[in-house]
């Protein structure tokens, strides 16, 4: 069997399989939280249960919920997929191109739907995912780190932080480079402060302290 490498050129459907595949249990029961129209999935092969907050950006949802708020009884999944918005608040503004506000629903105010600092959010995710998660269950969480106002919001340390004060063990990780993230262009960019990110994360949590897979 060989060794699945932690770093990915590709797209999520690449990514997918992979994460849960080698730490999931078999033929788990898969919900995604954070559903928008399910782009990622689209040939993985792989069904999730469709939650989204918004009917207006995932019509083929199978729940309007908020993922710190699920209608689901205790235990009732082996995965949670988790896909928070990675864009910065000024995506959602008003004088923005109103192309994300379309994709994402980012709305520039203070609801964690504008993109920017989401950290408050993960922690109350988190508590809602250890309650829904069955005892071998799993967190699969992309994020991504951004710069806003030459400052970066470091995505995935907080994301991390959360977990593990929650009593929860972050046990893996794959680096996906998008081969599409890096060909956007814009004349604003006179000066480079930073470097443009063609990246993003994918962890796997777990809810307790063991980070691998019990033997079925």
């Amino acid at each position: 069997m060989s060794r699945p490498l932690s770093v990915v050129y590709g797209r999520d459907r690449e990514v997918i399989p992979t994460l849960i595949g080698t730490h999931a249990v078999s033929n788990p029961r898969i919900v995604d939280v954070t559903f928008n129209r399910g782009v990622m999935w689209k040939g993985t092969g792989l069904e999730p249960v469709r939650v989204d907050i918004d009917r207006a950006m995932s019509p083929e949802a199978d729940h309007i919920a908020d993922c710190r708020d699920l209608p689901f009884a205790d235990g009732s999944f082996d995965v949670i997929a988790f896909d928070p918005p990675h864009l910065p608040n000024a995506a959602g503004s008003q004088r923005s191109s109103g192309i994300e506000r379309q994709q994402y629903g980012l709305t520039g105010s203070n609801d964690f739907g504008h993109g920017d600092n989401i950290h408050p959010l993960f922690a109350p995710f988190l508590t809602e995912a250890k309650r829904v998660l069955s005892p071998e269950g799993i967190v699969i969480a992309k994020l991504a780190d951004l710069v806003h106002n030459h400052r970066y919001q470091w995505q995935h340390v907080a994301f991390i932080n959360a977990a593990t004060a929650l009593g929860m063990t972050v046990c893996d990780l794959i680096v996906k480079a998008d081969p599409a993230a890096s060909n956007l262009k814009s004349s604003k960019w006179e000066r480079v402060y930073h470097f443009r990110r063609a990246h993003c994360y994918w962890l796997v949590v777990r809810t307790g302290s063991r980070c691998e897979r019990r033997a079925s």
